[in-house]
């Protein structure tokens, strides 16, 4: 049995694990060792009773008890002592009760270390972050949140105080077991702090370096995702807005929504030395280009975390360093891409909203290279049959076929 013995008067809980064939003595001896009450001046109460003891209850399961009893531990012959006047302190909403020499110096260094390590100051509210330049601002503001603190400490120990008072109260024994969950999961957030204390720092997207039509972008690398996306910004200044199919048009859903203006059915994208036919759905995103789960999958990709790679076939690009990440998605904290609009749970497009015997006689023609594109893409020394696909792929645009083949 899981024993949880509440000390009447105190703010005492011990928990212990005992089985049944127990005797009584040793589990008054113990309570006697954790808090100094004597075995003949304890009084165990549990449900509103008084657990007899005697000869005729020896063991733990003489008791008759629960799984996990919730037992109050009281004192015999206990002589109410005169209650004590406090003594003047001063006021939880003065700042005179924690402004100090010794205080000033802890949040100086403190601002000093998020200075120097820029990298840490996501773990600061917004307006810490806004105030880590300016001394006096970012003392003000750490004296605000401790006196925060400090009121809200006060007003648990008050809390606290109330239940212990009448710990017999089923109310209040409720919140007894309440507090005795929160403290086993702030053991635990603890264990895993000292552990693991990186799980407890955000994590910077993946970003690579790649070209899509000769353009330099940093690509958003996100398997959780199920669309590869572009902006209509980035879609302008890649010179592929007038590819863009407004057919496509709908709306994808998923934390949020956003509005889908259309889609790119193919564009060069260069990675190092590689290149890929790409299709994009075009999307007004807090990101200029997502790299999803459609081409990666396409590509066979590889996320190689231990390497900091991104693997396609023979090709491999390095994850960029966080300093050299974008900051579209360096937002308040807890407000990350995570779980983003284009999750799988996504429909891809609500494509035209037409009965579907009308949408089969829509049926996109096949594309036939043109001829002469084709010559001319061969006599830049290209072959025949890697024209004909690339003008195929880029519906006969000739100036995205030789980004395609030139390497």
């Amino acid at each position: 049995m899981r024993f949880t013995i509440l000390v009447d008067g105190t703010d005492q809980i011990l928990t212990t694990d005992l089985p049944g064939d127990f005797e009584i003595a040793d589990f008054m001896a113990y309570i006697e060792s954790e808090t100094d009450i004597k075995p003949q001046d304890q009084v165990h109460e549990y449900e509103g009773r008084i657990l007899p003891q005697g000869d005729k209850y020896k063991m733990l399961s003489d008791w008759i008890l629960e799984e996990e009893p919730l037992v109050i531990l009281k004192k015999k012959k206990l002589v109410p002592a005169q209650a004590a006047v406090p003594a003047p302190v001063a006021s939880a909403g003065s700042i005179g009760s924690i402004d100090s020499p010794f205080v000033n110096l802890q949040i100086e260094q403190l601002r000093q270390q998020f200075i120097q390590n820029p990298s840490t100051q996501y773990q600061l509210d917004r307006k810490l972050r806004e105030s880590i330049n300016d001394k006096e601002l970012f003392k003000s503001q750490m004296m605000e949140l401790m006196m925060q603190k400090q009121q809200a400490e006060i007003q648990q120990k008050q809390e606290m105080d109330h239940i212990y008072a009448n710990p017999d109260d089923p109310d209040n024994q409720k919140k007894i077991m309440q507090l005795i969950r929160q403290q086993a999961i702030d053991e635990n957030m603890k264990m895993a702090y000292e552990e693991s204390p990186e799980s407890f720092t955000q994590v910077h997207m993946l970003y690579i370096n790649c070209e899509v039509n000769g353009v330099a972008v940093k690509a958003f690398v996100d398997s959780g995702a199920q669309m590869t996306i572009i902006s209509p910004d980035l879609a302008i200044r890649c010179g592929l807005d007038k590819l863009i199919d407004r057919r496509f048009i709908g709306e994808a859903r998923g934390v949020g929504s956003a509005k889908i203006e259309g889609r790119v059915h193919s564009a060069p994208l260069k990675i190092e030395g590689g290149y890929f036919s790409c299709s994009f759905t075009v999307i007004a995103s807090q990101v200029e280009m997502l790299l999803g789960l459609d081409m990666l999958r396409r590509f066979r990709a590889k996320i190689d975390l231990e390497k900091n790679k991104l693997v396609i076939g023979e090709v491999e690009t390095s994850f960029l360093p966080e300093i050299e990440c974008p900051n579209e998605l360096n937002g308040e904290p807890g407000h990350g891409f995570g779980g983003n609009l284009f999750s799988r749970e996504t429909p891809m497009i609500n494509q035209l909203k037409k009965p579907a015997k009308r949408a089969k006689k829509q049926k996109s023609p096949k594309v036939i290279p043109d001829a002469l594109k084709v010559d001319q893409l061969v006599a830049m020394g290209f072959d025949r049959k890697q024209a004909e696909l690339a003008l195929i792929q880029t519906q006969n645009n000739i100036e995205l076929a030789a980004g395609m083949l030139f390497d």
